[in-house]
């Protein structure tokens, strides 16, 4: 079985924590590729990623493989801005294809928390009508994404389930 974590990150701890979960998967005998999105163009000050994150944009992305069907489990990761995932995020999946009836999870880094059990819920309602089933969902704190005891903790659900079991 194959397994990605399909993500977006700007500051690096959302990056942080998909990397984590592709080390601690690789102890337990699997393999997870990491599927890092990428913009056209970056939007830099925060006050405008979060305007476009609260108006539902969908900028461009650089060379991104949409097709995930050669995955049997699929992760999705995000940052949490104005109440909602990355724009990044948004615009892969508009387009991406394969993900019907596969298993899945998603989690969202977050600074202070606000909106974001609504981010997630949002998430994984657009996972759902993708027909993904969606077994694992959280949010972390983006502070503690360096904390290795933190994130085995909040993942330590996800890491025990069979859905993990991605012999490569």
């Amino acid at each position: 079985m194959k397994g990605a974590v399909v993500f977006y990150s700007f500051s690096g701890n959302t990056r942080k924590t998909c990397v984590f979960l592709k080390e601690i998967v690789g102890t337990l005998g699997s393999r997870l590729d990491l599927i890092d999105l990428k913009l056209e163009k970056e939007v830099i000050p925060f006050f405008k990623q979060c305007l476009e994150a609260a108006m539902k944009k969908k900028p461009k992305l650089t060379e991104a493989n949409y097709d995930l069907g050669v995955y049997d489990f699929i992760i999705f990761a995000s940052p949490v801005w104005a109440f909602t995932y990355a724009p990044a995020l948004r615009s892969y999946l508009k387009e991406v294809k394969g993900l019907e009836n596969k298993a899945g999870a998603c989690f969202l880094t977050v600074g202070s928390g606000a909106g974001s059990k609504k981010a997630l819920k949002e998430l994984e309602s657009v996972l759902e009508k993708k027909k993904m089933k969606v077994f694992f969902s959280k949010n972390l704190s983006g502070a503690k994404t360096g904390d290795k005891a933190y994130l085995e903790w909040s993942f330590k659900r996800l890491l025990k389930s069979s859905l993990i079991d991605m012999k490569s």
